[in-house]
């Protein structure tokens, strides 16, 4: 529970981090926009002291979201629509004035449409990337986006000490001889993979007939447990049809001190490849676990589902 906490705590403190410079960052172009127009109020009409309002437009470039940049640009011109009637004097013919006030609210303008239009490019891109590490047959992230994460997470193994296991799934293709067949046992085994896991464990489709599950806060003992969970719940969904034939195997490693990305995915495509040489065992784990004594699906239920 403490390190559960500890983590927590972690995150928590990340997130008042970035609220705290989200609002800084606020305040200083709040500031800044409030300082021009004072400036402005000091000088006599003719004085391009409004100008400066688009740099302000630009900097909200630096809080997220549209409608920040929309408020930036709309005191811009209200301040310099105000400093042309409460300003001081006038050193220039009033038409100058007026051009050059009517210029400044137009650069305001043109900058509030290129920043928000570099927003909109920026949240666009945003989709298309979250896209691009989604596997569109089974939903899950593909291997790019598993390589990313899995080296955080071994970092973040070894930064908080907790436990890490990786189980790397192969399941058998019939698409080019028995396709319906095929797709309904893929559909099936990613169903139970969904139900059977947290959602802190992480699935990802690797290959086309692999699948890795990156299991947070979970020792090597349930990870297998809870595999051969999502095994016989397939099984049962399947009608029992394929038991003599096993639609998948599963090969599971847990992470230990000196490990690293690379060599906890070798282990585990070891086991791997020890499950595929064996004509028992569809779920194999290194070092080799003994199973408990107690329902497989009962091992589901020993991690918290909340997290």
């Amino acid at each position: 529970m403490s390190m559960e906490n500890s983590v927590a705590t972690t995150a928590s403190i990340k997130l008042i981090v970035r609220e705290c410079l989200v609002q800084s960052n606020c305040l200083v172009i709040l500031a800044s926009t409030l300082f021009i127009f004072v400036i402005d109020l000091n000088l006599p009409l003719g004085v391009a002291a409004g100008v400066p309002y688009v740099l302000v437009v630009f900097a909200s470039l630096w809080i997220s979201g549209i409608n920040a940049s929309y408020v930036v640009a709309a005191l811009g011109i209200a301040f310099t629509v105000a400093g042309f009637f409460l300003s001081p004097g006038i050193v220039v013919p009033m038409h100058i004035v007026l051009i050059n006030r009517t210029l400044t609210v137009l650069l305001i303008v043109c900058a509030a449409i290129m920043v928000i239009r570099i927003k909109k490019a920026n949240i666009n891109i945003s989709a298309l990337m979250n896209q691009v590490l989604i596997n569109p047959v089974s939903g899950f992230k593909n291997k790019q986006a598993f390589e990313d994460e899995f080296a955080n997470e071994i970092l973040r193994c070894k930064r908080y000490e907790h436990q890490l296991s990786l189980a790397i799934i192969e399941f058998k293709d019939h698409s080019d001889s028995q396709p319906n067949k095929s797709n309904r046992e893929i559909k099936c085994i990613l169903q139970e993979i969904r139900n059977g896991i947290r959602k802190t464990d992480l699935p990802y489709h690797i290959s086309d007939t692999e699948l890795a599950i990156i299991f947070t806060d979970t020792d090597l003992a349930t990870s297998k447990s809870v595999c051969e969970a999502i095994y016989k719940q397939v099984l049962t969904k399947l009608e029992n049809r394929i038991a003599a034939h096993p639609v998948f195997k599963i090969g599971i490693a847990a992470a230990e001190k000196n490990d690293n990305e690379a060599t906890l995915f070798i282990r585990a495509k070891s086991a791997l490849s020890l499950a595929k040489s064996d004509a028992e065992n569809t779920v194999v784990t290194i070092p080799q676990v003994v199973n408990k004594d107690k329902a497989a699906v009962a091992a589901i239920l020993l991690r918290s589902r909340g997290n």
